[in-house]
């Protein structure tokens, strides 16, 4: 295996590409493990990032992914200790553990072996990211930069999908995740792909929680949400997942309200002062055909008292 790395990592990436291709997840895993030992340097890097694409896609295609899942896991943290600052990596390896967070021993790592699987990392990696992306003059990397913000937000909203109750929701909120989403998205405002992203993590932690929902609010959540809106208006993902978040912010809450003082009036009020009104009638205005934006676009009208004829669904 050592001499088939030392002869790989100085072909071109298109023989590397065909030959991760042509052999089993569990020997690419077993080849960027070793890879690790290895000294830094730029063909390395480029071999972990094709390395781990790959990897991704063979993953979601395995019938056996249990099999995977653990050392996918592994490795991923691995190369994020390692290589903080290398974006495209970072990206790669957020990404993979993205993909495995759905199985239950993985997240059982986060809330048991926080020692060696600390989402406070991924955070506070994804922070100095943002930093960067605020300083970056080069376009391209800039762009990089973004895309690994919204593999970040990905991430960080597959996590928060905890149904055995690990409290990992409560370790992303202390960890500062959810302001992290909400500087991202604000940052990259007109940028598609990051905004819908954004909204959907966003939509995910704060979904029938109130803690998340307080903090939400206290952070300018429905400043942002509506801004990524009007910013993004052609993007029907976008569209969809900000009414999704204004219109679970401002129904009524039945859930228990674990001592957080909850008023959802005052929080319309906020609502209204943002300008929502005017944002979601241009939501249903633009996307008439469709029943979910145009449902919960009503409902939020009539609640904050919107004095005007509300768009119709246009059945088509």
């Amino acid at each position: 295996m050592v001499s088939l790395i030392f002869t790989c990592t100085n072909n071109n990436l298109s023989e590397l590409h065909v030959r991760l291709n042509n052999i089993s997840p569990e020997e690419i895993l077993a080849e960027l493990q070793e890879l690790l030992d290895k000294a830094n340097d730029g063909i390395r890097i480029k071999h972990f990032v094709l390395g781990l694409s790959i990897l991704g896609r063979k993953y979601n295609e395995s019938n056996h992914k249990e099999k995977l899942s653990l050392s996918c896991q592994q490795l991923g943290f691995e190369l994020i200790r390692r290589y903080p600052r290398s974006t495209p990596l970072l990206a790669s390896s957020i990404s993979l553990l993205a993909l495995v967070a759905n199985d239950t021993r993985v997240r059982k790592r986060y809330k048991h072996d926080a020692e060696h699987y600390d989402l406070g990392l991924i955070i506070t990696v994804l922070k100095i990211t943002l930093e960067r992306a605020k300083e970056e003059k080069d376009e391209t990397k800039e762009e990089v930069m973004a895309e690994t913000l919204r593999k970040g937000c990905l991430f960080i909203g597959a996590v928060c999908n905890d149904e055995e109750d690990l409290g990992l929701l409560s370790i992303i909120l202390s960890e500062g995740g959810l302001e992290l989403i909400l500087e991202a998205a604000d940052w990259y405002r007109f940028h598609e792909d990051v905004a819908n992203w954004a909204l959907w993590a966003i939509f995910t932690l704060s979904f029938n929680n109130l803690p998340a929902k307080a903090q939400l609010i206290r952070s300018q959540g429905i400043q942002v949400t509506l801004t990524l809106m009007e910013n993004n208006p052609t993007c029907k993902e976008v569209i969809r997942h900000g009414i999704a978040i204004l219109f679970d912010l401002l129904r009524e809450n039945d859930d228990d309200d674990g001592g957080i003082a909850w008023n959802p009036w005052e929080v319309r009020k906020i609502a209204v002062v943002s300008g929502i009104q005017h944002r979601v009638f241009c939501a249903m205005t633009d996307f008439s055909d469709t029943k979910d934006i145009m449902m919960m676009g009503q409902e939020i009208l009539i609640g904050t008292g919107y004095r005007g004829d509300i768009p119709k669904l246009n059945e088509l």
